[in-house]
């Protein structure tokens, strides 16, 4: 990206709040974090109640959670999986997405009107099937997986009719299952690939793998005059499967996705990007529960409050959106 001598001076000044790093007094710094300013390009009317399509890691279902309370409509908040298929985690979280390639397939099968076929269920551990395309829960029975599977169809069919999609990119580190030609969301069952050791391959994504594997299903988005939020999951990676130690792999993984993410934001218009991941960030460990890897409840709320505030639209007796995003500083204080 190149910025013209004459360009950088209108920056300058059209950014004037906002240009520097912000210092103790700075507002945008609160209770340990920082709080970037947002400066969307779309507002969200409140009183319509839209629908909001959330695609991403555990972070969007978190989020999925603190957004449901506020009464918009959102389709995989409602999606529900049987406690005992959970292996602990939310009844939303089968629908996790967590890489580039794996995000890409659902939204442009799902615009299409294109089901997955059975290739990426696969044999497990006592007579059961693993979904390779949802994350790991209970492998379950032949039939219930298909039953599973045209389930989670129907929560993405409703997507073409959301105008609104909120999407977090989690991970850079991807399974990819060349017989299906197709990108997982779970290691194969170990017996299964030492039968088909050349069936499966782990894939580290660059930030230019990224951004060609998105850049599709955004213009997809777009096309259908659906507005984007796109974030970078906090939730760091929990295991790499590289020499590296994880904390560095982390820091690679989360920093491919940010360059994506500015890439993307810069070539379509209509797509934004909200700073989640640097406000998390900012706090170090102090925003993560004891484990270092799962968000407070209370900051993921406070987020969601901020973005909320940032883009629910005021409309005036006029009809003119009263609300350019400023109104989210009101947040700072704590209330």
């Amino acid at each position: 990206m190149i910025i013209s001598f004459k360009s950088v001076f209108d920056n300058l000044r059209a950014n004037k709040a906002w240009r520097d790093f912000p210092r103790q007094a700075d507002k945008r710094c609160a209770d340990g974090w920082l709080w970037p300013h947002v400066r969307p390009s779309f507002t969200i009317d409140p009183a319509e109640k839209p629908a909001i399509f959330t695609i991403g890691s555990c972070f969007a279902r978190n989020i999925e959670d603190a957004l449901a309370p506020l009464g918009f409509e959102l389709p995989t908040w409602r999606f529900i999986t049987p406690a005992h298929e959970l292996a602990g985690r939310l009844s939303h979280g089968m629908l996790n997405e967590f890489n580039p390639g794996s995000m890409r397939q659902r939204i442009l099968y799902a615009l299409e009107g294109r089901e997955f076929d059975d290739q990426t269920l696969v044999p497990a551990p006592g007579g059961t099937f693993a979904d390779l395309l949802l994350v790991r829960g209970t492998d379950v029975s032949w039939e219930r997986a298909q039953e599973r599977r045209r389930e989670v169809h129907e929560v993405y069919r409703q997507l073409a009719r959301c105008p609104f999609v909120l999407m977090t990119l989690g991970l850079s580190e991807a399974w990819y299952d060349h017989q299906a030609q197709l990108y997982i969301n779970r290691m194969p069952p170990f017996a299964f690939m030492e039968q088909s050791p050349d069936r499966y391959s782990l894939r580290k994504l660059s930030a230019e793998d990224c951004f060609v594997l998105m850049e599709p299903a955004i213009a997809a988005l777009v096309e259908r005059q659906i507005k984007v939020i796109l974030t970078v999951s906090p939730v760091p990676l929990t295991t790499t499967m590289t020499l590296v130690d994880a904390i560095t792999a982390n820091e690679a993984s989360k920093a491919a996705l940010r360059l994506c993410v500015e890439r993307l934001c810069r070539q379509f218009p209509q797509v934004d990007y909200f700073p989640s991941y640097e406000i998390v960030r900012s706090g170090g460990l102090w925003s993560y529960l004891d484990d270092h890897i799962h968000v407070k409840p209370e900051l993921i709320h406070r987020i969601t409050k901020y973005m909320v505030d940032a883009y629910c639209s005021r409309i005036d007796a006029t009809g003119a959106v009263a609300n350019d995003g400023s109104e989210a500083f009101n947040y700072y204080d704590g209330h």
